[in-house]
């Protein structure tokens, strides 16, 4: 992943998008393992694919319309996310011209740090 400039990484970890939804379609494509960086601006998955690192979904912490933890034992972090603010290089996916919001469901260890600082960088409260 690539800073760009005034960002900063906040987290990284492997994680396992298990749920990426709009308009009541799932985005198949988009879901599954990757590593998942946290910076000041964005939040940006990767996946390796021969070989080489993939952007599979990345945007704005701005466009972040809700943020809450979901689960008892095996928590994972809910996002809402304006859909045509979202990018990715994975093959298929142009998101520009579609409107209303993407729901995605994010199993990462240790989910409440992640939780809290898009809370706090995206100006939501966690619900």
């Amino acid at each position: 992943m690539i800073i760009k400039s005034g960002e900063q990484k906040r987290r990284e970890d492997k994680v396992i998008v298990e749920e990426f939804k709009w308009d009541e379609r799932s985005e198949e494509s988009l879901q599954g393992e990757g590593n998942i960086f946290l910076t000041t601006q964005r939040l940006v998955m990767e996946r390796e694919v021969e070989g080489k690192a993939i952007t599979v979904f990345e945007f704005p912490l701005k466009e972040i319309d809700q943020v809450s933890l979901k689960g008892f034992i095996s928590k994972v972090v809910l996002l809402r996310v304006t859909l045509d603010q979202i990018s990715s290089k994975v093959k298929g996916i142009d998101f520009s011209s579609k409107k209303g919001f993407a729901n995605l469901k994010i199993k990462v260890n240790n989910p409440k740090p992640y939780a809290d600082e898009i809370s706090f960088r995206s100006k939501k409260q966690e619900s």
